[in-house]
């Protein structure tokens, strides 16, 4: 009877060692980073990176740079009238006519197109669908149009049409085009893995 006492109780040992040391290392493994992180979606957690990494534009480096300005009307392009004056629509480019030439902007929210520019991004924001390219966002109209609109907050986008600029606010590096601010995060709602946030300043 002693001898069985002694070998349970040698037994019980054996499993504690070996149990104890997995377990802290499962939750040492679990345990949470200390890094930045915004809510997306109710449920996805984004790290952004306090420095950006590399250059907004890697999918827009074939398009021309934001803000050029050329001295004839762009080829292949299409007339879209509105109460702020003509756009000229090309490749999901936009030109506005200025003194100096045609210069390279975002329309301005209201602007209607046919068909989205191919390479566009989709995404769903709350429970709103959104189409994105080259720095300009969508909705879509009730007559199968597509409607341009100010940039919702929290949409990931791929990238950013080359001519942003790098800002410090705080403690973090942030993207600005035209007035609108892009945080550079961590997601896996790209396909390389990194993409650029909208966000609230």
């Amino acid at each position: 009877m002693k001898k069985f006492i002694i070998l349970a109780t040698a037994f019980v040992a054996i499993i504690t060692l070996t149990v104890i040391p997995e377990n802290a290392e499962a939750q040492g493994r679990r345990k949470p980073a200390k890094v930045r992180v915004v809510r997306h979606h109710h449920s996805r957690v984004i790290k952004v990176h306090p420095r950006v990494v590399r250059r907004a534009h890697v999918r827009y480096t074939h398009l021309p740079r934001w803000g050029t300005v050329i001295t004839n009307s762009p080829t292949g392009a299409v007339l879209i009238s509105s109460k702020h004056g003509p756009y000229y629509f090309n490749n999901g480019v936009y030109y506005a006519q200025r003194r100096s030439g045609f210069t390279i902007v975002r329309p301005v929210p209201g602007i209607r197109i046919r068909v989205l520019p191919i390479g566009y991004r989709h995404m769903i924001i709350g429970t709103r669908p959104y189409y994105y390219y080259y720095g300009t966002f969508y909705t879509k109209a009730d007559n199968n149009e597509y409607t341009v609109v100010d940039a919702p907050e929290g949409a990931i986008v791929d990238a950013l049409p080359e001519g942003y600029e790098v800002k410090s606010i705080g403690d973090t590096e942030y993207y600005v085009l035209d007035g609108v601010y892009y945080a550079e995060v961590d997601t896996e709602e790209i396909e390389d893995g990194i993409g650029y946030q909208v966000v609230k300043m």
